[in-house]
């Protein structure tokens, strides 16, 4: 049988929808077909739709298309679970000062003990601490904050080697005042112009005449928690937020955003959408170790045209808490479960031996130190029990870890 040209001469594309509000909207688009069904899989997963399918488009060179379902997929509503309180990880930092919830130590205790909180409602710890509404409805969960305060004095009573008691009546005087602090500034609210992206330089050295260098960040930062307002998701702050740093490098006021999109990225979710156009985990992570000891060329291979730009503010040192709470995700990511690559377990070892080659600096120190070697080790500890049991060799796994 004979076919024109025109048949040969074809592009094929994948395009990944997912429903939002009863309507298919185009979530990306992919060469291969196994990518985009995994692309599809992993937004069921996460929770961020309902329903997904991948559309197989074929073009011809003529201009003639064709679309053909090639994967479908519907889940059902996920059951409202309660909101849980996490136990904070690393440094805790300890308060003595409303002013000392505001610093970035306290903020990422605050994040870790609310991160489930602060995921459904769409917000950051900046947010939540700047906001008075937040603040307020949060306040109507008096029960869920009684349990995260218990958490965090618990955690730092253990590093203080003080009483539970007086950290918990320390932590509600503060908590007090800050959404006093916050009560004030929202009446404060209307002696200032309404922040729409642009021109935080003006905004600021308005807010230094009307005010006072001491009081100056804080009510920026209140200002900024209004603008963010608008923004329906967790990843279009981050756009907006990474753009606002972009533009205020010279001025210094990258710090002010910096602080805030650092918080963004306690989240999983978040740099898991910055870092998603990979194969696999273990390639994910790389990057994201390129990113966090600024290395050459780091920039180039980001995919993501978000996380393109905070990559180089961060390699260019601009955004040194952005890099913090990115080496933090890194080194989470490999003390935890996941493998490497889900769909290709045989190349678990090559990776791992990959990601250690990439994590480690010109003097031979490794980024994390002990808390990276010890995971490393659990994770060739874990593949080497799983080559056993695969040929039947479960009493020598288990003998492994005795």
């Amino acid at each position: 049988m004979f076919f024109g040209l025109g048949f040969w001469n074809k592009r094929l594309v994948f395009e990944v929808f997912l429903k939002v509000e009863d309507r298919w909207e185009l979530h990306a688009l992919w060469d291969r077909e196994e990518d985009a069904i995994e692309d599809s899989r992993r937004l069921l997963l996460a929770g961020k739709t309902l329903s997904v399918k991948v559309v197989r488009l074929r073009t011809l060179s003529n201009g003639v298309s064709s679309e053909t379902v090639v994967y479908e997929q519907e889940v059902q509503p996920r059951k409202n679970r309660p909101v849980t309180i996490s136990t904070p990880q690393g440094d805790v930092a300890i308060c003595a000062t409303v002013d000392d919830l505001f610093a970035v130590e306290a903020r990422r205790t605050i994040s870790q003990v609310m991160r489930d909180y602060l995921f459904r409602a769409n917000i950051c710890t900046s947010e939540l601490l700047h906001s008075y509404s937040h603040m307020r409805k949060l306040q109507d969960a008096q029960g869920l904050v009684n349990a995260a305060m218990h958490r965090i004095a618990m955690a730092q009573a253990n590093e203080a080697k003080v009483a539970p008691k007086q950290r918990i009546q320390l932590l509600d005087t503060l908590l007090s005042q800050a959404q006093a602090k916050a009560r004030t500034m929202a009446a404060d609210r209307a002696a200032y112009p309404v922040f729409k992206g642009e021109d935080l330089a003006a905004l600021s050295d308005l807010i230094l005449s009307r005010s006072s260098l001491e009081h100056h960040d804080y009510i920026l930062t209140s200002l900024l928690t209004v603008w963010l307002f608008d923004f329906r998701s967790l990843a279009a702050k981050v756009e907006a937020l990474t753009l606002l740093a972009q533009a205020n490098v010279e001025n210094g006021l990258i710090r002010q955003v910096d602080a805030i999109l650092s918080d963004m990225l306690i989240f999983a979710d978040v740099v898991q959408d910055l870092f998603a156009l990979h194969p696999n985990l273990g390639t994910a992570l790389m990057q994201m170790g390129d990113v966090v000891l600024r290395r050459k060329g780091a920039v180039e291979s980001v995919a993501n045209p978000t996380m393109r730009t905070m990559a180089a503010l961060i390699i260019q040192g601009h955004m040194p808490h952005c890099q913090a709470a990115l080496a933090d995700r890194l080194l989470r990511e490999i003390n935890g479960d996941r493998p490497l690559d889900a769909r290709a377990p045989e190349n678990e070892n090559a990776l791992l031996d990959r990601l250690v080659k990439t994590l480690t600096g010109e003097d031979g120190t490794i980024l994390g130190g002990e808390r990276t070697r010890q995971s490393v080790e659990k994770r060739r500890l874990r593949q080497r029990e799983q080559l056993l049991r695969a040929h039947g060799l479960h009493s020598v796994a288990d003998n492994l870890r005795s």
